[in-house]
C-alpha cells in the first residue's frame, strides 16, 4: 500500500503542475515510451485508461447494454439488393441492416503486407482507378441468401453497422485470414533478416487452407509462441464452421473479446510498465490469457484493493468530464475550440491568454506549435474520426507553416488510428481524416439536451415576449373587449414586464383590457399560454347554408320593423326606409299584392281601394303587438294569424309625397350578407305576427299568399 500511496501522490504532483493533459513529445511512437494501463470494472460497465509517460491518453469504455460489435462473425441474410449503390443490405441481428459494399465481398486476395491494424485487403471501390470494375452487386447476390459476414465498423448514429464477408480473427501474434492461403509480415516489423524467419515459422505450423498475418507484436517472437497462436485461431475458425452448419440466419458465430482482454492483446506490450484491475474476476481471466499467449517479456498485473475508486486513486477521473467540454486549454495559455458535428469536426486555435515576448509572428507560430500536438491529444481521447479542419492562426512566414505541418505529422505516429492529412492552405487550414471505428466519447457519454432539443439554444427571453404579444394581435379580434393571462417562463416574464412594458401596454389598449402576465418556472423558455379569463362579445360567423332564407332581427318593439302595403308607418311605428331585411316568400307576397293594388291612391291607417278587375275586396296588414295599443280592425275581419314564416316587411317609397301619390314600384330595401351571431343568454323571443284583416269579400290576392306561406313553412 506505501508503494500505491507514492504512485497516487506523483500522479496528483503531475496533474497540478500541467494543469492541462500535454501533448505527446514530437518522435514519440506506440511502444517507443512505458505505458500504464488502468482498468476500472464493475456490474454492467468496463473503463480502460491508457497512461502514457503519466499522461491520460486514451479512454475506452463498454457497457453491456451497447457493447461493440466490431469483430464479431456473424451469418446474415440479405435483405435488400440495391445495383445503384452497388451494395446491399443484410440482416445480421442488430436493430439496424448492417451495409454490404460490393468491394467488402469480393473474393480477392488483396495486398497482405500491410498495417497491422488493417489486416483486410485494400481494393479500389472501382472509381477514379485504372484497375478493372467490380461486378454489379445483383450478379453476387440475392435477397434471402445467407452468408458469412464480420462486422468491421459498429453502428454509429443512424447508421448501421459496417461489414465484409472477408473474416479475420485477431490473436496476440497473428491474424487468421482464413479467405486468404497466404502469409503476410505487418509492414512495421523491419529488418528483412527478421520478417524471413517469422515467415517461415508461420508457413511450417499452419494448415495450408487457412492464411496469417503476423502482427507487430509478433516481432521477436518464439516458435513456440507463434505454434501456440496457431493453434488456437485454427481452433477458433473450426468452432466458426461447425456453427454454421447448424445455425439460422442472423445468428452469431463468434463474438470478439471482451474489452480487458482486448485491451491485454492489442496495447499491452513489452514497453507496458504494469496492468492495474479493481476486479478480481477480471483479473483471473487477464492472468490466464496472459500465461497462455502472452511472450516474454510479460507486462505485470496487479490487482487494486484500495479504498478509493482506483481511477480516482491515480487522479484521472477528473480529467475525463474535463475533456467533454468544448474549450481545451494550452499550457502557454492558448485554448483550442472544438465542435463536432454530424459531418466534420471543426477545431479552431486562439492565442487565448498569450500574448508572447518577441513579435506577433512569434507568439503565433508557437501558439500553432504547442495546438498541433494538443490537437492529437484531443483525437485520441475523445476518439474523433472523420472529416477534420484545423483552423490555426494565420503564419506568413512559409517555413514555420512547414514547421508546424512537421510537428503533426510527428503527433499523429503515435496514433493508431489510420490518418490522412493535407498540407496547410494558404488560409492556414489543415484538412485531415481519421478512422473512425467506435462512437467518440461524447457519443458514448453524452445525450441531446431535452431542453434544447440538441440545438445547442433556445430562443432568447426578449424574442419569447416580443413573438408572445405578436401571436395576441394576431387573434385580436377573438380577444377583444375581453381580459387575458399569459403564462410564461419566468425570465419571459420579467422581460414583458421590464424593458417590453410599454409595447405590452400598447397591446392591451387595443384589446380594451389589462392583460394578466404570470410567471411558472415549470415552463419550457419558448413556450407559452394565453388564457381568456371572461366571456367575451358575440363572434359573428358567416354561413353560406342560411344565404336563402334571412334570419329575423333582434328587435325591441315589433311595429318597428312592420309598415302599411301602401309606404306609410302603422300607428306606433317610427322606422325609416332600410333598416330591416325581408324574408324572400314575404317580398314575393308584398310584390303580388303591389301590383294588384297599383293606380290606386294611398290612404293612411285605412283599407285601400283595389281596381275593379281585382274586385272591391281591401287587404291591409296591422303590426300592433298585444302589449301596445292598436286601431280597432275593420268590421268583419276574423282576426286569423298568419304564420310567422310569412311576416311581411314592405318599405314606403322615398320621398315625403309618398303616402299621398299612387303605389307605381316597390322598392326594398338592400340585401346583407346573412350573419349569425353567437353569444351566451337565453334564445331571443319570437315577436307576435301581425293579423291579416280581409274584407267582406274574399281577395284574390290572399290564397295566392297562403299559398307562399306553406310552401315557405315547408
Amino acid at each position: 500500500m506505501a508503494n500505491r500511496s507514492s504512485t497516487r501522490n506523483s500522479s496528483s504532483r503531475r496533474s497540478n503542475n500541467r494543469g492541462s493533459r500535454s501533448p505527446y513529445r514530437s518522435g514519440d511512437s506506440q511502444g517507443g515510451s512505458s505505458s500504464e494501463i488502468i482498468i476500472n470494472a464493475m456490474a454492467g460497465e468496463t473503463r480502460v485508461g491508457i497512461l502514457e509517460q503519466g499522461l491520460f491518453s486514451e479512454l475506452h469504455i463498454e457497457r453491456d447494454s451497447d457493447r461493440s460489435v466490431t469483430g464479431t462473425v456473424t451469418l446474415g441474410k440479405v435483405t435488400r439488393v440495391l445495383p445503384g449503390m452497388q451494395a446491399a443490405f443484410v440482416d445480421i441481428g442488430l436493430d439496424k441492416a448492417a451495409f454490404l459494399y460490393v468491394g467488402d465481398y469480393l473474393d480477392e486476395t488483396g495486398r497482405l503486407d500491410s498495417d497491422d491494424d488493417n489486416p483486410r485487403p485494400r481494393r479500389s471501390r472501382g472509381r477514379n482507378d485504372g484497375s478493372r470494375q467490380p461486378p454489379r452487386i445483383d450478379t453476387l447476390l440475392r435477397e434471402g441468401q445467407e452468408i458469412v459476414v464480420q462486422v468491421a465498423k459498429d453502428p454509429i448514429g443512424t447508421k448501421g453497422a459496417r461489414i465484409t464477408s472477408h473474416v479475420s480473427i485477431a490473436g496476440r501474434h497473428l491474424v487468421l485470414t482464413p479467405w486468404s492461403k497466404r502469409v503476410g509480415v505487418s509492414r512495421r516489423i523491419e529488418g528483412d533478416k527478421e520478417r524471413r524467419r517469422l515467415r517461415e515459422i508461420v508457413t511450417r505450423n499452419r494448415p495450408q487452407d487457412l492464411g496469417f498475418i503476423i502482427r507487430t507484436a509478433g516481432h521477436g517472437a518464439t516458435d513456440a509462441d507463434i505454434e501456440a497462436d496457431v493453434k488456437y485461431l485454427s481452433s477458433v475458425w473450426e468452432q466458426i464452421q461447425t456453427r454454421r452448419q447448424s445455425a439460422k440466419a442472423p445468428a452469431e458465430l463468434y463474438r470478439e473479446l471482451s474489452l480487458p482482454v482486448r485491451m491485454l492483446r492489442d496495447v499491452a506490450s513489452s514497453k507496458t510498465k504494469r496492468i492495474v484491475i479493481d476486479n478480481d474476476t477480471v483479473y483471473e481471466r487477464m492472468k490466464d490469457f496472459l500465461e497462455r499467449f502472452v511472450a516474454e517479456p510479460k507486462p505485470k498485473l496487479e490487482l487494486y484493493d484500495g479504498s478509493l475508486p482506483v481511477f480516482d486513486h491515480f487522479a484521472i477521473e477528473a480529467h475525463i468530464d474535463d475533456n467533454l467540454g468544448r474549450k481545451v486549454w494550452l499550457k502557454s495559455g492558448g485554448y483550442l475550440i472544438v465542435d463536432q458535428s454530424e459531418a466534420l469536426t471543426a477545431i479552431d486555435v486562439n492565442t487565448g491568454r498569450y500574448v508572447g515576448k518577441r513579435d506577433l509572428e512569434e507568439t503565433v507560430f508557437k501558439t500553432n506549435l504547442e495546438a498541433v500536438k494538443e490537437v492529437v491529444n484531443t483525437l485520441r481521447f475523445r476518439n474523433i474520426g472523420g472529416l477534420i479542419i484545423i483552423d490555426l492562426i494565420d503564419m506568413e512566414d512559409a517555413g514555420n507553416r512547414e514547421k508546424v505541418y512537421r510537428a503533426l505529422q510527428d503527433a499523429l505516429r503515435a496514433d493508431k488510428a489510420r490518418t490522412n492529412i493535407l498540407k496547410i492552405s494558404e488560409l492556414g487550414l489543415v484538412e485531415m481524416t481519421r478512422k473512425r471505428t467506435r462512437e467518440n466519447l461524447v457519443q458514448q457519454l453524452c445525450e441531446p439536451c431535452n431542453y434544447c432539443g440538441g440545438r445547442g439554444y433556445v430562443l432568447s427571453s426578449e424574442s419569447v415576449a416580443f413573438k408572445v404579444m405578436r401571436e395576441i394581435r394576431k387573434d385580436l379580434p377573438r380577444f377583444c373587449g375581453r381580459q387575458i393571462a399569459v403564462t410564461v417562463n419566468t425570465r419571459v416574464a420579467e422581460n414583458l414586464l421590464g424593458p417590453a412594458r410599454k409595447a405590452l401596454a400598447e397591446l392591451a389598449e387595443d384589446l380594451g383590457r389589462e392583460i394578466e402576465v404570470r410567471a411558472r418556472p415549470g415552463v419550457h423558455q419558448e413556450q407559452f399560454e394565453v388564457t381568456a379569463l371572461d366571456e367575451g362579445p358575440p363572434v359573428v360567423i358567416p354561413l353560406r347554408w342560411l344565404e336563402k332564407k334571412k334570419p329575423e332581427a333582434e328587435l325591441e318593439e315589433p311595429s318597428e320593423f312592420i309598415e302599411a302595403i301602401d309606404g306609410t308607418p302603422a300607428v306606433g311605428a317610427d322606422a325609416t326606409p332600410g333598416e330591416s331585411e325581408l324574408p324572400e316568400g314575404a317580398l314575393a307576397a308584398a310584390a303580388d299584392l303591389a301590383a294588384a293594388g297599383a293606380g290606386a291612391e294611398a290612404e293612411p291607417h285605412s283599407a285601400r281601394e283595389l281596381p275593379a278587375e281585382s274586385s272591391d275586396a281591401a287587404a291591409e296588414v296591422d303590426h300592433a303587438p298585444a302589449e301596445a295599443e292598436s286601431p280597432e280592425p275593420p268590421a268583419g275581419s276574423e282576426g286569423d294569424e298568419a304564420p310567422a314564416d310569412i311576416v311581411a316587411d314592405v318599405r314606403a317609397t322615398e320621398g315625403p309625397a309618398a303616402a299621398e301619390a299612387p303605389v307605381r314600384e316597390l322598392e326594398l330595401a338592400p340585401s346583407a350578407e346573412p350573419d349569425i351571431a353567437i353569444a351566451d343568454g337565453p334564445p331571443q323571443s319570437v315577436p307576435e305576427v301581425p293579423e291579416v284583416l280581409d274584407s267582406e269579400e274574399e281577395s284574390p290576392i290572399l290564397p295566392r299568399l297562403g299559398e307562399r306561406a306553406e310552401r315557405e313553412e315547408s
